[in-house]
């Protein structure tokens, strides 16, 4: 069995203080999870790019859940049917679990009875990598499943029977790809096996669990290396069908996963953008993927949208030897997402090696950040003048007020000196006396009988 050292363990302050507290009310307090898994993963130096663990979070401990919410005075129940609470430490939270035992699973969820040993505990663990606790009052490590010998190896291996491992959440399956990827560790044999049997398992998952391990390979520093898993194992298909042809043996989809690896870590949106872009060749059917898996997966409105945007206004895309006006017509087009799409296209041009195109990026980036520095109107709400100074001119109501606007934003947009009340109206007056605006605006039985302009809008928008 390889040493561990806890030496080196750095939990929080607030962690130490919750444990502490246990142990003193004579109850055993043992830290869990991946704050242990990662701090041996950093003393071997398998990983150096692993990020400091901020995961100090989780303790398995004898105590009941009521026992738990006596002794702490800032409690939250947060899953007491399974022994969890969560113990609040100023604006810290740690989440308290007594000991488990699993009575019955099926797949995705499972009825548990508690345990009153740390040994049973780590017995109902998915890896052994995942299945070593330390329990701070004594140093003492326990590592019933050699889970330190396997991370010093670099293998994954489930706890006990893989089958029976998987059969009782199929979760597992996905979170052991995420691992698997996130560490370069080599899928032990039988473990591999059993995940590829249990792959047809992963329809019945809760869509919110399957989103919630995706944004966390999203989160590694190399997320390919777990999507290439899910393809290979066969788990695209199950909740990704818009990628199945995208992983078809060629080079489109070794370049859509080099674009994730190439996007920011931290900018989970436009690494998710950058397998949407190469899922169609039109911004329609871009959008399309998009909206089609971020609701299956029940992602928010919101971010469903912004990726939807994302991948629809990938192209067309703005140039550096574009004049400064194609550059402020295009940061209307897209507003606030033009950073991002950036980061989308750069990530695309490095996972391509295109130093050059980079460069070129680069100078685009500028030019378009000295543009939108300049505070420009991009947006009628920028414009100097609004629906009701146009009325004021003796407009009626009606579509064709936002229309003028959106003629005198279009001048604007050419020219940014213009955006001066006077000279707008001034322009407006000139419009209106032209009325071509008004005459490209009435239906067809309006200009043959005369009728005035439709007034469904009010135009003050």
């Amino acid at each position: 069995m390889s040493a561990i050292d806890p030496g080196r363990f750095s939990p929080s302050p607030g962690f130490s203080r919750t444990a502490e507290r246990l142990e003193a009310a004579g109850f055993e307090a043992w830290a869990v999870g991946g704050a242990i898994r990662d701090a041996y993963v950093r003393q071997i130096g398998r990983v150096p790019e692993l990020p400091e663990p901020d995961d100090w979070e989780d303790l398995t401990t004898d105590a009941r859940p009521e026992d738990v919410m006596r002794l702490f005075p800032r409690t939250v129940p947060v899953g007491v049917s399974h022994g969890t609470v969560k113990v609040l430490d100023g604006d810290d939270g740690y989440e308290v679990t007594t000991f488990r035992r699993d009575v019955e699973t099926d797949g995705r969820h499972a009825r548990v009875a508690f345990a009153d040993s740390i040994g049973e505990d780590l017995s109902r663990r998915d890896f052994t990598a995942n299945a070593i606790a330390w329990r701070p009052a004594s140093g003492e490590v326990r590592d019933d499943w050699d889970g330190a010998e396997d991370i010093e190896d670099g293998i994954l291996r489930a706890v006990g029977e893989p089958e029976a491992r998987f059969r009782e959440d199929y979760l597992r399956v996905l979170r052991g790809f995420r691992f698997a990827g996130r560490f370069e560790w080599a899928i032990e044999a039988r473990t591999d096996e059993a995940m590829r049997e249990a792959v047809d398992g992963l329809s019945g998952l809760s869509a919110e669990r399957v989103r919630e391990e995706l944004l966390k390979v999203m989160a590694d520093p190399k997320p390919s290396a777990a999507l290439e898993l899910y393809a290979d194992c066969g788990a695209l298909g199950h909740w990704y069908p818009e990628f199945v042809g995208l992983a078809a043996p060629g080079d489109a989809w070794k370049s859509a996963l080099g674009a994730v690896d190439a996007a920011p870590a931290h900018a989970a949106n436009v690494r998710l953008a950058s397998l949407l872009v190469s899922a169609s060749e039109t911004p329609e059917g871009r959008a399309e993927a998009a909206e089609s898996l971020l609701s299956r997966l029940k992602f928010s409105n919101a971010d469903r949208r912004y990726i939807a945007r994302l991948a629809k206004l990938y192209l067309p895309f703005v140039g550096a030897l574009d004049s400064a006006a194609e550059h402020r017509r295009w940061l209307a087009s897209v507003g606030d997402a033009w950073e991002d799409l950036f980061e989308l296209h750069f990530a695309v041009a490095r996972a391509a090696g295109e130093t050059r195109a980079e460069r070129y990026l680069e100078a685009t980036r500028e030019r378009v950040r000295e543009e939108r520095e300049g505070d420009p109107a991009l947006d009628l709400a920028g414009l100097a003048v609004k629906g009701d100074d146009l009325l004021a001119l003796g407009m009626s109501p009606g579509p064709i007020v936002r229309m003028l606007l959106e003629e005198l934003l279009e001048q604007v947009i050419e020219d940014p000196s213009r955006n001066e009340r006077e000279l707008l109206l001034e322009e407006a007056r000139r419009l209106i006396e032209i009325g071509s605006l008004a005459e490209a605006s009435r239906p067809p039985d309006a200009h043959a009988a005369g009728n005035g302009l439709p007034d469904a809008d009010d135009g003050r928008r």
